[in-house]
């Protein structure tokens, strides 16, 4: 069963997010997050957090391989989310896995570089702030 939330859309012609939750929770990212959707993505991942916090939801997926280019302002955007995730106690968090491509290099290493501040666990390709430090990577 596919639910649709009630997350903003991200309105700009070179980016789509577009969230399913059925039985996995999906969340994916398409073309070129430049500046301009910076605003609508801050809010979207805003209210995507706390949807998946009343569902209790335990995992979701953010699939990343059709995203061509991210900019700081958005990435940020990405930072800010995980940073809330990480201040609820560890019973209310989700885990979030990421999707990447490995033939655009940006994904991997901007990924890589939160592993260690945001207490990453998983393999490179897929680094996941986990729902506690103790749970092991899926």
């Amino acid at each position: 069963m596919k639910v649709r939330l009630r997350v903003p859309s991200v309105n700009d012609p070179d980016f789509v997010a577009d969230f399913d939750h059925g039985e996995v929770a999906v969340l994916r990212f398409v073309g070129s997050a430049d500046n301009n959707a910076t605003a609508p993505l801050a809010e979207l991942l805003a209210t995507l957090h706390d949807e998946l916090r009343e569902r209790n939801t335990r995992e979701i997926v953010v699939d990343l391989r059709g995203l061509d280019f991210m900019s700081a302002p958005c990435f940020s955007q990405l930072v800010t989310w995980l940073t809330r995730l990480q201040e609820l106690a560890a019973h209310q968090r989700y885990r979030i896995r990421f999707r990447l491509n490995a033939s655009i290099n940006w994904q991997s290493h901007s990924l890589a570089a939160l592993r260690p501040c945001l207490g990453f666990h998983g393999s490179q390709s897929r680094p996941s702030a986990s729902r506690s430090a103790s749970s092991s990577p899926k």
